[in-house]
């Protein structure tokens, strides 16, 4: 529930902004990576009911996109990754319905740390197929590039 409080408070923070500035303000830049081991993904199986998503979040205003993914992993899953590839970059308007988000999407694996849950929920080795329309935002269209291995660039 707090996290869907949160996404909610953030998407009406973000429109009355967006209104102010006569729209002419960036969109919210996030980032994720897409984990593999023994044919299964790592995602979170989301705490406010939204679905299933790929390891990652808001990149923070005094950090790399980089670091934001490596802290968004550690803080959702408990594990320490690495980035080993781009996935693509995701900029579609309706992406995210809570507010404009543009996203790029990472390959990586883990290097260490203990699995643990979060308020964004809890991680979750699943295959591709029990996944697949159940996904929350565009999770779902960057987990078909992964598999198909087509870099997408929005």
């Amino acid at each position: 529930m707090r996290e869907k409080l949160k996404g909610l408070l953030a998407g009406i923070i973000f429109r009355v902004i967006a209104l102010l500035t006569l729209g002419n303000i960036s969109p919210v830049l996030s980032a994720c990576v897409i984990i593999e081991r023994d044919g299964q993904l790592l995602f979170i199986d989301r705490s406010d009911g939204l679905g299933y998503t790929i390891p990652g979040g808001i990149v923070r205003y005094k950090e790399t996109v980089e670091q934001c993914v490596l802290r968004e992993a550690q803080e959702e899953t408990g594990y320490e990754v690495a980035i080993t590839g781009l996935v693509g970059v995701y900029s579609a308007l309706e992406r995210d319905p809570r507010f404009r988000a543009a996203s790029i999407a990472y390959r990586g694996h883990i290097v260490g740390g203990t699995e643990h849950a979060s308020g964004e929920g809890t991680p979750c080795w699943r295959s591709p197929e029990s996944v697949l329309g159940h996904m929350a935002f565009d999770c779902e269209q960057m987990l078909k590039d992964y598999l198909s291995e087509h870099q997408c660039l929005s």
